[in-house]
């Protein structure tokens, strides 16, 4: 069993969202800022260079200048990543590292708030900057990170709502991993 989750790592961190605002096709979309979850699994190749597997949850509000009501929306994101990382810090204790990568963001509108429109899927790209800070033993410690998605502008396929735009979604997070 130890052999084989070597080199494996949870966590499970909060994050703060703000998505830019739009503009495309004579409409403006601006989402409203959340919080969210998001739980990574990474797993070290070499000291490094590894990979990541993240699921994210969150629910903000599309409003679009075209109607009169926001779109509420469910978003959940499943994405892999490169993950590249840096050695720790003696002084600090921190340790860098570093992502890129791509997923799926799922935007489920919700019954009271955009009940009308269909799910929608989009490609992001992912990138990711933070730092491991190891609490009391090198298995447990905390994570901060910036996360940036970069996509299209949902128009859950209603001409009314197309900006034909892209978009970027800022996250900081805060959470914790364990090393096995």
């Amino acid at each position: 069993m130890a052999q084989t989750l070597k080199n494996f790592e949870g966590a499970v961190s909060v994050f703060g969202q703000s998505t830019g605002t739009t503009n495309g096709n004579g409409i403006r979309d601006k989402a409203t800022e959340s919080m969210g979850a998001i739980a990574t699994v990474r797993q070290s190749l070499h000291p490094w260079l590894g990979y990541e597997v993240n699921y994210a949850y969150t629910r903000f509000t599309e409003e679009y200048s075209t109607i009169p009501f926001g779109v509420q929306n469910n978003v959940h994101e499943v994405s892999v990543a490169y993950l590249l990382q840096g050695p720790t810090i003696p002084i600090l204790g921190l340790q860098p590292f570093a992502t890129v990568g791509a997923g799926a963001l799922i935007f489920l509108p919700t019954t009271v708030g955009g009940q009308k429109y269909s799910q929608q899927t989009r490609v992001p790209l992912l990138y990711e900057v933070g730092v491991n800070h190891p609490i009391f033993t090198s298995h447990l410690g905390l994570r901060f990170q910036y996360r940036g998605l970069l996509y299209k502008t949902p128009d859950f396929n209603a001409a009314l709502l197309t900006t034909n735009a892209r978009r970027q979604t800022s996250e900081l997070s805060l959470g914790a991993y364990f090393r096995f």
